[in-house]
């Protein structure tokens, strides 16, 4: 039987943020439940599918799978330039309590994409109940992460008005037509794996061309298995799904994500 999906609202803050609940028709050992943390911006779009697909084959292996959207972003409340980093970690911690709620469940697996990998490291620290980590091409490094997107920004204004005007305003900057708030700017720059702690088990998954570790992959690595992480590395030969606006078939990332899940729940 396909899993059972449902609509939920997660109060915070005084508004209701939209998620998904993917839950599995059976009992498997109560497993963990996955809270999957969305990307930044465009990526979070190119990536919607994909996530979906993989929060479907996780509940397809008995995990509860929640996914959701941040203050300001997607189908969330508010405007984009006022969600910062620590609004999206409150977003977080409130999100994996209505998770165990629903679910049932008092373990939990965090899992991200891009920003949302970096977020997901960020807010298992401290937190007893979270068993793993599931990090999709994590962001190791904010700041270097805001200057790729500022010069894909100014490439973007070079290809199609002739010339780099950049935009900025008193209380914003234009991140590749995203309003970006001067404080949420600050704290994205901040954001990353070096100093994350966390004593448990990592998955590391990067999406290539090839199978060769990048410089990016083993910087996230080094930073968790300094922080105390026990960390496992796939590397899957996939296009990057998250800055694509075609289909790709991400089945193998799926299956090497249920696959590593379940032997982490075991132990």
């Amino acid at each position: 039987m396909p899993p059972v999906e449902r609509p939920v609202q997660i109060p915070v803050a005084g508004v209701e943020l939209p998620g998904m609940l993917y839950l599995p028709e059976a009992d498997a050992g109560a497993r963990p439940a996955v809270l999957l943390c969305d990307a930044f911006a465009d990526e979070r779009k190119a990536a919607c599918l994909a996530m979906v697909r993989l929060a479907r084959a996780l509940a397809a292996r008995g995990f509860p799978v929640l996914r959701f959207d941040y203050r300001g972003c997607g189908d969330g409340p508010g405007d984009f330039r006022d969600a910062t980093v620590s609004t999206r970690l409150e977003d977080i911690a409130v999100a994996a309590e209505c998770l165990k709620a629903e679910a049932g469940r008092s373990r939990l697996a965090l899992g991200g994409m891009r920003l949302g990998a970096a977020l997901a490291a960020r807010a298992a620290q401290g937190r007893a109940d979270v068993c793993a980590l599931v990090l999709l091409e994590p962001i190791a490094d904010g700041r270097a992460y805001v200057d790729g997107q500022v010069r894909r920004k100014l490439v973007r204004q070079m290809m199609t008005a002739g010339r780099a005007a950049g935009h900025e305003e008193a209380d914003a900057v234009d991140l590749d037509g995203y309003a970006l708030g001067r404080t949420a700017l600050g704290e994205l720059r901040e954001l990353g794996l070096a100093g994350a702690r966390f004593e448990g088990p990592v998955l590391i998954v990067q999406v290539s061309f090839n199978e060769a570790v990048r410089r990016e992959t083993e910087a996230a690595r080094a930073a968790l298995q300094a922080g105390g992480a026990r960390t496992d590395l796939i590397t899957l030969v996939l296009p990057p799904f998250w800055s694509r606006i075609d289909l790709v078939d991400t089945d193998a990332l799926d299956d090497a994500v249920g696959r590593w899940l379940q032997d982490a729940a075991a132990q």
